[in-house]
């Protein structure tokens, strides 16, 4: 028996990452692959005082799975075609592309910003630096 694909496809509720998205959840359904959605929070210690961190996190958590049930709902995926996962951290590329290794995606599908010039340099994309970390494929929608 072949093993599923996985398609892992970052998910940030951009207008990107909602591109991102249906062009996965298009070749999930051609390619019978499962997709794999996550969600990275960023942590920063300089926004929120110590002592509300973990209620802080908790909310944005439970906000972002409100979003998600929603883009599940709207591309009609059945629970066999996708799992949910939510990771914190400071480094979303290098979380996704710990996670594509981890869970031994065959692609990441990914949306960009787009960024040009100089603020591409200043800010560099998480794209650009998942393109970097990554030792999965990366397909990156615009």
């Amino acid at each position: 028996m072949t093993a599923r694909k996985t398609y892992l496809v970052p998910i940030d509720f951009s207008k990107t990452a909602q591109k991102a998205l249906a062009h996965a959840v298009q070749l999930a359904r051609t390619n019978q692959a499962k997709l794999l959605l996550l969600h990275v929070i960023t942590e920063s210690s300089t926004r929120v005082p110590f002592q509300l961190r973990d209620d802080y996190f908790d909310s944005i958590e439970t906000e972002a799975r409100a979003h998600i049930k929603k883009l599940i709902k709207r591309y009609q995926l059945t629970p066999k075609m996708y799992r949910v996962v939510i990771l914190r951290g400071n480094n979303a590329a290098q979380l996704i592309a710990d996670q594509a290794k981890k869970s031994r995606v065959a692609m990441i599908i990914m949306g960009s910003q787009g960024l040009k010039g100089v603020s591409r340099l200043i800010l560099g994309s998480v794209a650009e630096q998942t393109l970097r970390y990554a030792s999965a494929p990366v397909l990156i929608v615009k």
